[in-house]
């Protein structure tokens, strides 16, 4: 099997298409912005904040299980994705019920906190997003048991250009708040519908249900849904809280500097999920290997994020200005801490799949259970008293902690360690360009014109200290035995 050209292929694809999804989707922010206002993006974004959680409940952990097991056996894949699909569609419209009725049920308790009433009903529109959002999953499985996530990446994109000309549309002719809301829920559409073109080339399944082998793929995969629903509200949990402490402006003013960080950081996950099935194939039959892996892995992660981070921090008011507009810019001193949260994000997606693939689904429950509750401290504290610039610290606080905790205990089962010598390389070219950022900037140049000469900078200095290598490229793509 040609694993490392499989896995560079899959990757590569995926971040190419993902650049240009981050395009398209700061255009969406952009429109978004500049329609509804601080407060109407507020809003906006506790819905789908609101609606993303109860992706994660339904989730039951089955994608993470799923491609796992067909991993480790092949031969049972139609089996296997018969049983999830059926499964998955059952929790699906369960949890779509459930956050509908959460949310109409609170409806008389809203007033107090000033929550408009056009969140209730967004959330009820928004559902649909829910519901396909969850139903595409099982064709993800299906990619990326075969390392084809490019084409997953293509049909999120393609859903993305539906849903912004709809939006569009809206603006146009003057659609109310729900009607924009509504635009979600047609881009969900529309990349479900895309993913089943592309996924049916690669796998035939329909509707199953072997009683016996469903229970036990649950309780394989509950443990892991439930760390999943941890992890979820731990990522959600600072614009929930803020939306009652702070209000809608607030929640607004933070939801456009994480919008940033949040499709940035998916350039890591596709790299750590694009091992995943080398890392579940081999975590028990060789060790060895998955620590080559993961060893090679930790300095490219680094050096994957400390570029994004660096153009965040010196063209902070910059961005944020061109994704939304003016009354937006204070959220740069909150990206300018998010920013630095992304390398321990990268690594925490990492390290997380060696617990994922050695099945240490009472340790990531306990571990996720923790950093929750060390996420609600902090910002019960933090959020009162600096509003999203606390929340941005409780942020940035918990993935070191996180990071700090994974690698205590990944190192139990594999005996990986951080390259310090490649590590100090990226840190002193990341510094080198952090200073042609500042320099670059003082030029009266468009702002996009310098970003590129910053990257280009990290390139060059990342080349002329020989982190980057053409002979690494040409290992990479050189073919491995069986």
């Amino acid at each position: 099997m040609n694993d490392k050209r499989a896995i560079f292929i899959n990757t590569t694809w995926q971040i190419i298409f993902r650049v240009i999804t981050l395009a398209v989707t700061l255009i969406s922010v952009k429109l978004l912005a500049n329609y509804l206002g601080k407060t109407g993006v507020g809003e906006y974004n506790t819905i789908t904040t609101y609606v993303n959680f109860f992706i994660v409940i339904a989730e039951l952990g089955l994608f993470a299980t799923t491609v796992r097991e067909i991993s480790k056996h092949p031969e049972n894949e139609q089996r296997i994705l018969s049983n999830v699909f059926t499964i998955r569609l059952v929790s699906a419209l369960l949890t779509c019920v459930l956050a509908i009725g959460l949310i109409l049920i609170g409806h008389s308790y809203y007033a107090k906190y000033n929550i408009n009433s056009d969140i209730v009903f967004g959330v009820v529109i928004a559902s649909g997003f829910l519901l396909f959002n969850l139903l595409w999953s099982i064709y993800d499985m299906v990619l990326q048991h075969r390392l084809k996530m490019q084409f997953s990446a293509l049909s999120e994109f393609l859903g993305k250009l539906i849903s912004i000309g709809a939006l569009a549309l809206v603006i146009i002719f003057r659609g109310n708040f729900l009607i924009v809301v509504s635009t979600i829920t047609i881009g969900a559409l529309s990349t479900f519908l895309i993913k089943w073109l592309f996924a049916r080339r690669f796998a035939k399944f329909s509707f199953a249900f072997d009683p016996d082998f469903a229970n036990r793929l649950l309780r394989i995969s509950i443990p892991f849904g439930i760390v999943f629903v941890l992890n979820g509200l731990y990522f959600k949990l600072d614009t929930l809280m803020l939306y009652p402490m702070k209000g809608p402006d607030a929640v607004g003013i933070y939801s456009i500097a994480y919008k940033v960080l949040e499709v940035v950081a998916f350039f890591g996950s596709y790299f750590a999920s694009s091992l995943k099935p080398i890392i579940s194939r081999e975590i028990v039959s060789d060790k060895k290997h998955v620590t080559n892996i993961i060893n090679q892995a930790v300095p490219i992660m680094i050096f994957m994020a400390l570029p994004i981070t660096i153009v965040c921090v010196v063209f902070s008011r910059e961005i944020i200005t061109l994704v939304s507009n003016a009354t937006f810019v204070d959220g740069a001193a909150a990206q300018n801490i998010l920013a630095f949260t992304l390398p321990f994000i990268y690594l925490d997606v990492l390290l997380s799949e060696v617990l994922i693939a050695n099945d240490n689904r009472r340790l990531l429950l306990g571990i996720s259970g923790f950093i929750l509750l060390f996420n609600l401290a902090f910002n019960i504290i933090a959020i009162p008293r600096y509003s999203y610039i606390g929340a941005a610290w409780g942020t940035l606080v918990s993935e070191i902690v996180l990071f700090l905790i994974y690698f205590y205990f990944t190192k139990k089962i594999i005996a990986h360690r951080l390259d310090w010598a490649k590590i100090m390389k990226i840190i002193l070219v990341s510094a080198m360009t952090f200073g042609l950022g500042y320099i670059l900037k003082t030029l009266d140049i468009n702002f996009l014109f310098l970003v590129v000469l910053t990257l280009a900078g990290y390139a060059i200095f990342s080349y002329l200290l020989q982190i980057l290598k053409i002979s690494t490229v040409r290992e990479l793509l050189r073919p491995e035995a069986n």
